[in-house]
């Protein structure tokens, strides 16, 4: 799905967010924010009107929620996790916050933008390597920015890798394998007009060399959003062109990081619709897929056994379907999946569904409380819980 950017608070909280220096300008490329957790949380939830961006960090056991707002935030954001760490990606002002992997306060702010870049350059993920280097894919001019932990930064040009210059790498993963550690990049390969019409790939970087040193083509086209690392695998959201449903190479991906070997689990015709986000537990996987209609992109939330590539819940009989682009974020946190509702409450807010994934892998509501947040939900993770 083409993503550029994304097309799709109180005077007190941007104070608040003034004196940890999460407001205002991009100021230093790096600035430190003292942590502000009260407690531990379960959930952390970035949301946006795309208009104004907000966190809010979720406590399950009650259903309670603390949220900052900030302008510094943006309009378009990401989270992203590698390893103990958590992120929160501003995509449309090139800064990313690192935020506390407990209760998901903002506790750190990079910019990610060239000195010499004219316009936003979309950073997408955040990966981080064991020597603490953050590897950084920048979707708008194809480039893989490297911030060590000490020492200057290094750009790695992605331009190479696609005919037409302009790879859009959408997601970086470090993963372990017989070679060493590797840092997997998603390219989408899209035309010109951002339509998906030819082979996806991914890259392997090697971090000790800071290089690409294997390309793979993917099976499955255009790999929207965040690759998700399941038991020694990426799984992918293989979009394929989002004005379609029925294409023979879109659907959920998996690729062997060993192997480089790559493989469609199940097609988008079987889930009903274009897979945007992805979520697995054991042999079971859930997916939010859209429909193909223009400026509709009725959303629903679909399960499949990956063991065995077979659908079980598709759209024409979803867990969760609504009626527009409404449903995004997803995440499991422990045997509760999570999804996000920017429809909005009649009571107020903006709600957050619980199910729990049978080993059938069909999902049946959960008996969770009642979640409402402020703003609407665009992605979801689950913190790390902290030492008692």
């Amino acid at each position: 799905m083409p993503r550029p950017l994304s097309s799709l608070g109180t005077l007190a909280a941007l104070l608040a967010l003034a004196a940890l220096g999460l407001a205002g300008g991009c100021g230093a490329p790096t600035e430190a924010a003292p942590t502000t957790c009260g407690e531990a949380r379960d959930l952390v939830c970035a949301m946006s009107d795309y208009a104004s961006t907000g966190i809010a960090a979720v406590r399950l056991a009650d259903g309670s929620n603390e949220s900052r707002f900030g302008v510094d935030l943006g309009r378009d954001p990401a989270l992203a996790r590698s390893g103990d760490r958590l992120f929160l990606v501003a995509r449309d002002r090139d800064l990313v916050f690192e935020l506390d992997p407990t209760c998901g306060a903002p506790i750190r702010k990079t910019s990610v933008h060239d000195d010499e870049a004219k316009a936003t350059q979309n950073p997408q993920d955040v990966a981080i390597d064991a020597s603490g280097t953050m590897w950084i894919p920048r979707f708008n001019d194809g480039s893989l920015l490297v911030i060590p932990a000490s020492g200057p930064r290094v750009v790695l040009s992605l331009a190479a890798y696609d005919d037409d210059g302009a790879p859009q790498p959408a997601s970086a993963t470090t993963l372990a394998t017989s070679r060493g550690e590797r840092v997997f990049v998603a390219l989408e390969r899209l035309d010109r007009d951002l339509v998906s019409r030819r082979p996806s790939a991914m890259l392997e970087v090697d971090p000790a060399r800071r290089a690409v040193v294997a390309s793979h083509p993917l099976v499955g086209q255009n790999p929207f959003g965040l690759a998700v690392a399941h038991e020694g695998a990426l799984w992918l959201a293989a979009a394929g062109a989002v004005d379609l449903a029925d294409e023979r190479e879109a659907g959920v991906a998996r690729f062997d990081p060993e192997t480089g070997q790559s493989r469609l689990v199940v097609q988008e015709a079987s889930l009903g619709g274009s897979v945007v986000q992805l979520a697995l537990r054991g042999s079971c996987g859930a997916a939010i897929v859209m429909s193909a209609t223009r400026d509709v992109n009725a959303t629903s939330l679909v399960t499949f056994d990956a063991s065995r590539g077979v659908v079980v819940q598709p759209a024409s009989a979803a867990a969760l379907s609504t009626p527009g682009f409404e449903l995004q974020g997803l995440t499991f946190v422990g045997d509760t999946l999570f999804v996000g509702d920017r429809r909005a409450l009649a009571g107020g807010g903006h709600a957050l569904h619980a199910f729990v994934m049978e080993p059938s892998c069909r999902l049946v509501a959960a008996p969770a409380p009642r979640v409402a947040l402020p703003q609407r939900p665009v992605a979801l993770r689950a913190v790390r819980p902290a030492a008692r």
